[in-house]
Order: structure tokens, then C-alpha cells, then sequence
């Protein structure tokens, strides 16, 4: 794919939500925001750590899984 235009360009990043002191890890206090370009949205909120960091990562997986097929 090096060579070739990407046709999925979103990233996903986990954010600490607005107002949260991400203190404590397994607290509900993170987000998986879905950046497109200059557009940026929550496409998942009220996640530990953790569970923002497995659906990023997964939805990044899909994401490339999806790149490689096209």
C-alpha cells in the first residue's frame, strides 16, 4: 500500500474526558475520539483506560484490515 492513496484516513486517539483528573486508570474517565482530516468527534466515552485503549487500537486494526482488502 505504500504506493497507493489510503482510502481510510481516521485516527483513533483515547483522550481523558473534559473535566476528568485520569487519576485512577480503571475510573470511567476516558474517550476514543475519531479524528478525520480537520473533523473530530467522541465515537465512544464513559471507557477505563483500558477499554479506550482496546477499542482504538481495535477499530485501527479494522481500519487497516479494511485498507489491505481494497
Amino acid at each position: 500500500m505504500s504506493n497507493q492513496t489510503k482510502k481510510y484516513e481516521e485516527i483513533f486517539e483515547v483522550r481523558l474526558s473534559e473535566g476528568r483528573s485520569g487519576q485512577n486508570p480503571e475510573a470511567p474517565d476516558w474517550e476514543v475520539w475519531e479524528v478525520k482530516g480537520e473533523s473530530e468527534e467522541v465515537a465512544c466515552d464513559n471507557l477505563t483506560k483500558a477499554e479506550a485503549t482496546n477499542m482504538a487500537e481495535m477499530w485501527s486494526r479494522k481500519r487497516d484490515e479494511a485498507e489491505d482488502e481494497s
